[in-house]
């Protein structure tokens, strides 16, 4: 037997801080979760609660210094990409640095770091990226977010874990942002009509199988950069396609549209396919059928 786990949360109100907390809570690991607002997920108990910014390092350092984990695991993140074109600043306080003061805190405490990063760190001129490929971000999302890589890379610490996701979807309570499955969903039962970009082409991750690879890291003591997605790459539209076929509903429901057409503001990687074969050999990785999890992320159910 080794020492016993002592898991920090963060980011504890969002869709991968929930099921963190419900994975602690199944195996019986001792967590403490946090968030820079008041609780809002029933299942945790207010005890294994507290109020955290992560952009405040004071507040980082006494957390940690009163709760002494063994293990970090940071899902907050500032990822409305739109968002964080339009409020730089307080994107580069969150997924930045947030990050410089969680990882001296680990320092301090010989905590094992785990950090959540993104697909949109690359520029989307290839169809899939391994762990070894030069990041070059289009947006102030992926910016921000390889900044709080690069944070961890320079560091002489070795207890660090990167793990890059995409797309992230699941089922969540209060949730102040939706998945565009789940609001597909929605949309087409209701008999809507949507638009859906036919040009970017991404490997979306079940939120599920993210949680349960944060915990093979913190099992395995795998320090590094690992991709953690789903096994498919296809179009936004094809995704689509697939959920509309799942709900047996017309697929002439869901349109074809153009980035162009589209005009989001932040600008995106039109592939960001990530190649999970290290995650597959090193961590025994499994990601779930995408048929499977829509099941899983229903509204209905």
């Amino acid at each position: 037997m080794g020492t016993l786990k002592k898991v920090l949360i963060t980011g504890g109100n969002g869709q991968l801080g929930q099921k963190l907390i419900l994975h602690c809570l199944q195996n019986k690991i001792d967590f403490l979760a946090t968030s820079n607002s008041a609780k809002n997920f029933s299942a945790c108990p207010e005890e294994a609660f507290k109020i955290m910014d992560v952009t405040n390092a004071e507040e980082v350092k006494k957390v940690v210094e009163h709760y002494q984990p063994t293990h970090i695991i940071n899902a907050a993140a500032m990822t409305n990409v739109d968002l964080c074109e339009e409020k730089p600043e307080l994107c580069y306080a969150i997924n930045k640095d947030g990050v410089v003061n969680l990882l001296e805190a680990a320092i301090a405490h010989e905590s094992h770091l785990i950090q959540i990063s993104t697909d949109f760190i690359f520029d989307g001129e290839k169809d899939f990226y391994n762990e070894e490929d030069a990041p070059n971000p289009l947006g102030i999302y992926g910016k921000s977010k390889w900044e709080g890589e690069k944070i961890l890379l320079n560091s002489d610490y070795p207890k660090v874990s990167t793990l890059r996701t995409s797309i992230l979807y699941g089922k969540g309570e209060q949730l102040k942002k939706s998945n565009i499955f789940a609001w597909a969903m929605t949309e087409l039962r209701k008999g809507n009509t949507i638009n859906i970009v036919n040009d970017q082409f991404r490997t979306p991750t079940f939120v599920n199988d993210l949680a349960k690879a944060c915990f093979l890291v913190i099992d395995k003591n795998a320090y590094g950069t690992y991709n953690i997605a789903g096994e498919e790459r296809a179009s936004m539209y094809d995704f689509i396609l697939k959920v509309a076929n799942y709900l047996h509903v017309d697929t002439h429901q869901v349109r074809p549209i153009t980035s162009e057409k589209l005009s989001q503001k932040a600008p995106r990687p039109m592939s960001s396919g990530l190649e999970i074969k290290k995650a597959i050999t090193a961590l025994k990785y499994q990601p779930t059928n995408f048929i499977t999890s829509l099941s899983k992320i229903d509204p209905l159910d």
